[in-house]
């Protein structure tokens, strides 16, 4: 009997040890930090210059923080890209958390593919350290879906030639109303746009005082047709019909990288450009005591059909931290932190100095499902009133009316 009672307690405390260690490994599936070595997969489709950095100095940052925790870094085909990730939320075979550009945020999250989240505990606070523009890229029915990753905005460009045998300023002026009174008396186009486009108007538009939605991107009626909206499009009209502003696609004037050369002395883009002495970026001039511009960029979500979402969302995190931001700058993608806009590696360059600054002004667009049909009513509607001298508060009025629809 004695014998008989060891051998089932041997038995027993083997089965105990085994259940026991099973246990230890076992990991949730939101489990943020765990004792089994897992895998998440992370899409994107960065260059050979940044996933270079990526694969060289961001990844090894992470895995001596995170051991337990393997990123396979995945770099996709951007032509198939979006098709690939609305087919992945159908079947599942995506990755755990991706890159994704900021376009495309809203019409993801309707689909029910990414994690809203703002439900994290630490969300709130995690937001205060983003700039807000890039922040707002990812908001979608009161519901956040994914972090500013990394951000580009449009800044002012100038031939500083033309600014002073032209325009007679030795310096960028600080303001519009500098600028336009300066430029008057020239005569001919000395501020540009390429389209009527929402990448290209906007900026203009909000630094003349308009709006688009409130800030919630919930509604146009009352916004877009307000007063001041009106305002900033009759502000354009006027400098459009004193020959100080000139809109390529309407007017048929020369592309602004071209113009910008020789014929024009301002315009707004991006940070792609090699800028010399001669052709510099500068923050948009103020009017009447507002900068604006246009946010670009792309967010980093975390995907719903993810088995270990807690885990994607830790690397989500990381890849917004000081450390790998300013690792990814040296490769040109411009930080989404507040804290660096005044950090001394983005101070140390002209050019990134620049944009960091006006990114503190820089607005998203309506991010919404159907980014698409609104770009097209914004562009009908400045169509109308640039080319066919539509009446300004009514075509406003009906544009606001059919941008509400799309955000219903």
């Amino acid at each position: 009997m004695k014998r008989v009672f060891l051998v089932i307690t041997v038995l027993a405390l083997s089965v105990f040890g085994f259940v026991a260690c099973n246990e230890s490994t076992t990991v949730d599936s939101n489990a943020t930090t765990t004792e089994e070595q897992i895998t998440i997969t992370f899409w994107h489709t960065y260059g050979d210059s940044e996933e270079a950095v990526l694969l060289d100095t961001v990844l090894p940052l992470w895995n001596a923080a995170h051991p337990n925790i393997t990123v396979n870094a995945v770099r996709q085909d951007g032509s198939q890209y979006h098709e690939m990730i609305v087919t992945s939320f159908a079947t599942g075979n995506g990755p755990d958390v991706a890159r994704l550009d900021i376009s495309n945020i809203a019409s993801y999250a309707e689909q029910g593919g990414l994690v809203a989240l703002d439900t994290y505990d630490d969300f709130a606070t995690l937001a205060e350290n983003y700039i807000d523009g890039p922040l707002s890229t990812s908001l979608y029915k009161g519901s956040y879906y994914a972090l500013p990753l990394d951000t580009n905005c449009k800044a002012a460009v100038i031939n500083m030639n033309l600014l002073e045998s032209e325009l007679g300023l030795t310096e960028v002026p600080a303001t519009m109303e500098e600028f336009i009174n300066a430029a008057a008396s020239r005569g001919t186009y000395s501020l540009s746009v390429s389209g009527v486009g929402d990448w290209d108007l906007y900026p203009y538009f909000w630094l003349f005082g308009g709006s688009l939605t409130n800030d919630s991107f919930t509604q146009a009626t009352g916004y877009l047709d307000s007063q001041d909206s009106i305002d900033a499009i009759n502000e354009m009209l006027t400098l459009h019909s004193q020959n100080i502003f000139t809109i390529r696609d309407i007017d048929g004037t020369a592309d602004a990288w071209a113009g910008i050369q020789d014929t024009f002395v301002m315009f707004f883009e991006g940070p792609w450009y090699s800028f010399s002495e001669d052709i510099v970026a500068a923050p948009i001039p103020t009017y009447e005591g507002r900068s604006a511009s246009v946010v670009g960029g792309e967010d980093v979500a975390v995907f719903a059909t993810s088995q270990y979402q807690d885990a994607a969302y830790e690397f989500a995190k990381f890849l917004t931290s000081e450390e790998v931001q300013l690792a990814m700058l040296q490769v040109g993608q411009l930080p989404i932190l507040k804290s660096l806009v005044d950090n001394e590696t983005v101070l140390s360059n002209p050019t990134w100095a620049v944009y960091m600054e006006q990114l503190e002004s820089a607005q998203a667009r309506i991010p919404s499902p159907n980014n698409d049909e609104i770009k097209t009513i914004w562009s009908n509607a400045m169509t109308d009133i640039f080319l066919n001298g539509a009446d300004v508060a009514t075509t406003l009025s009906n544009a606001a009316t059919a941008i509400d629809a799309e955000l219903e």
